[in-house]
């Protein structure tokens, strides 16, 4: 049964749709369930947001309540993922595998009992598998569409996934490089804080030696002690002194008698 697809977005930010607008697991699904008389595809939820700087979604998406089988139960499904479009696969790929493993019996008649299980050592997908006879008759042709349109949305969902982790990949290259820029500044920075360090301590050096030059120095005076005698070295010099130049002679005085004399003698020589 086809059903229209739809998309939309409510006021919260979160993505609702039944993802049929695209070639991919929900879509394959939607065709299985509808074999099993499903009147309504199931409905996506999905939501991004950040997570330490990390891109993020997740995705609940649920297969309803069988309209007249009571005991198939809705089937929930809650994943996390990095992108709306590959978590919504993500999503669908997963409820395939619960609906497989809830319903083996029924699933077992139509190609999608051959849809790979998670375990391969499961005993219900291997007796499925080994009993596959029946639709290489009537059945051939769609079990080998079935088959194909798998491994092309197998593929797609393989090249979704990569570019997905080559986006976590750059974020991831960037945030090391941010990282490793913030510790060269981080070290730059202190090697700075050392260096003012530094520099204030030099400076209050240069201010207390100049405070110390600006002070007044008080002249020293010798203060010689009471009852002190004179230094014998120092009178002894003087004596030394004296006796090194000899005494000095006393000044003849004039002798007035003989001039006195001669004179005289002149003047009788004049008669």
């Amino acid at each position: 049964m086809a059903a229209p697809s739809n998309i939309f977005w409510d006021h919260a930010g979160h993505l609702h749709t039944n993802a049929l607008h695209w070639e991919g697991f929900p879509h394959l699904l939607w065709e299985s369930l509808s074999l099993f008389f499903y009147t309504e595809p199931p409905q996506y939820d999905g939501v991004e947001y950040r997570e330490e700087g990390v891109p993020r979604c997740r995705v609940k998406m649920t297969i309803p309540q069988h309209p007249f089988r009571s005991q198939w139960q809705p089937i929930e499904v809650d994943v996390v993922g990095y992108r709306l479009v590959d978590t919504i696969e993500t999503a669908a790929l997963e409820a395939t595998h619960i609906f497989c493993n809830q319903h083996p019996m029924k699933v077992a008649g139509h190609p999608i009992g051959l849809f790979p299980a998670i375990d391969s050592s499961d005993p219900e997908w291997n007796f499925r598998i080994a009993h596959y006879g029946h639709m290489l008759g009537d059945s051939a042709k769609e079990t080998l569409r079935s088959i194909i349109r798998f491994m092309n949305v197998q593929h797609h969902y393989q090249i979704l996934l990569c570019r997905g982790m080559g986006q976590l990949t750059g974020i991831a290259q960037g945030h090391y490089r941010n990282a490793d820029r913030q510790v060269t500044q981080i070290v730059e920075l202190q090697a700075l804080e050392q260096i003012h360090d530094l520099i204030l301590e030099v400076d209050d050096t240069h201010a207390h030696i100049d405070e110390l030059q600006q002070q007044p120095v008080p002249p020293t005076v010798p203060v010689a002690p009471e009852g002190e005698e004179e230094d014998p070295e120092e009178i002894e010099g003087v004596s030394d002194l004296d006796s090194e130049h000899g005494n000095p002679e006393p000044n003849p005085r004039p002798d007035h008698s003989s001039s006195s004399s001669q004179s005289s003698v002149g003047d009788l020589d004049d008669f």
